[in-house]
This record gives C-alpha cells, sequence and structure tokens, in this order.
C-alpha cells in the first residue's frame, strides 16, 4: 500500500464512522430488532429460514433477535399448517406500530444533509468512483461483499426478482411444460448471477442463499414455497 492510498483508506474510514454515526443520531439505521420489523411491515408472515436469508444471520442470532421480539411482544411465531418444520413469523399491532413508527423516521429526506459539501454533479461523479471501487475488487473479496449489502436492499432485490418472474410465468406453476419449467429455471441463474456480479456492495443483491429458496421451491412445484423457501 502506498502512502497515498494509505491516507485515502485513512480518510475512508473516517467518513464511514462518520456516515453510520450520521445514520444513527438521525433515526436513520435501523438495530437488528428494527430491520425484522420493517421486513415483515412490507411483507407479513414469512418463514423463519426467509429471514435468515434476508438478514444473513446465523440460525442462532436470527433465533436470538425472534425470542426479544417475541417476549416484547412485537411478533408471534407459529407452525405452517401445511409443513410443521415451518416456523412463520407474524407481527402483532404493537410490533405493526412500531414498524410504522420506525418507518416514519425512514422516510424523512436527510441523507441530503451529510454530502451537502458536495455539488450535485460532484454527488453523482462520487457514485461513480464507489461504484469503480467495488467492481475493482478480487472475486473473492467480491463474495464476502454480499455481506456488507443492507438487509433492505436485499429484500427490495429478492421482491424484484419475485414481482418479474411473476408478471413473466404467472401463478399456476403446475401447468407449465418441463420445456418452460427448464427455461424458467435457466432464467432465475442468469439472474442470480446478474445481481450477485452487479449487485455487490453498493446497490445490494440476491445474496447467495436466494438461488437455492427459489429452486427448492421450484421443485416442490408451489408458489410459496418457491418464492419464500418453505421447505425448510
Amino acid at each position: 500500500m502506498s502512502k497515498f492510498t494509505d491516507e485515502l483508506m485513512k480518510k475512508f474510514h473516517f467518513v464511514g464512522k462518520a456516515s453510520n454515526a450520521f445514520m444513527h443520531q438521525n433515526k436513520q439505521r435501523l438495530t437488528g430488532q428494527q430491520r425484522v420489523l420493517a421486513i415483515l411491515r412490507l411483507e407479513d408472515n414469512l418463514s423463519q429460514s426467509y429471514l435468515q436469508e434476508v438478514l444473513d444471520l446465523r440460525p442462532s442470532s436470527l433465533a436470538e433477535l425472534l425470542k426479544k421480539l417475541e417476549d416484547s411482544g412485537d411478533i408471534t411465531r407459529k407452525e405452517d399448517e401445511a409443513d410443521k418444520r415451518i416456523k412463520r413469523v407474524i407481527l402483532t399491532d404493537q410490533g405493526r406500530e412500531k414498524a410504522d413508527e420506525n418507518a416514519s423516521f425512514k422516510a424523512e429526506d436527510i441523507s441530503a444533509d451529510f454530502f451537502s459539501g458536495l455539488s450535485e454533479s460532484e454527488q453523482q461523479e462520487f457514485e461513480s468512483l464507489l461504484d469503480k471501487i467495488s467492481n475493482g475488487w478480487d472475486d473473492d473479496f467480491k463474495k464476502q461483499a454480499d455481506s456488507f449489502v443492507d438487509p433492505m436492499d436485499r429484500f427490495a432485490s429478492m421482491q424484484k426478482m419475485r414481482d418479474e418472474m411473476m408478471k413473466k410465468y404467472g401463478d399456476d406453476f403446475e401447468k407449465m411444460s418441463p420445456d418452460d419449467i427448464k427455461h424458467m429455471r435457466h432464467e432465475m441463474r442468469h439472474n442470480m448471477k446478474e445481481m450477485g456480479d452487479h449487485g455487490m456492495g453498493i446497490h445490494g443483491c440476491g445474496g447467495p442463499g436466494m438461488g437455492r429458496h427459489m429452486r427448492d421451491g421450484m421443485r416442490m412445484g408451489h408458489r410459496s414455497d418457491f418464492w419464500y423457501g418453505n421447505r425448510f
């Protein structure tokens, strides 16, 4: 590392820590429990394994989070009626009120204050440079970088892919021909690769477990299993 890049890294580290402090002070960065509530606010009754993929947490870490939320009365958990192995996570009225309150803070447009030292064109150039930084990483580090993605960005990417696939193929998978299913699987793998290669670090990506859940659900032939990884 040269002296210049060493100083550049220190400044980048400083700005990164400052941005985290700024987000926390202005209630723009959610805690682990708040992230669970935020995701369930967007789409309730998700399987515990799906939440694990979105949040990129170890099973034990997620179990601890959910236990605290359950003890505080913000969520309930129940077995899936069709498959007792699946645990579903559901917002209570109290949990939804908390999630709505968190969302009201997130809706405030305060990020512009943090970048007020840059003109609009400089901000756009800065974004381009950040993309170039992540594009220059080696493949191994790019894979590690998936864990840096904000869970809400990851969830949005997963929802977008789901909506695109539903729009194209519809809801009745059982009537699809073997050739259609083969084509659909090929397209999913392609989309997953694209999201992994180009959505990393800055804009968010689907994550390595997303394709596994989708493909396993596809083999089972049910919409809910396909989209929400309910096999597990």
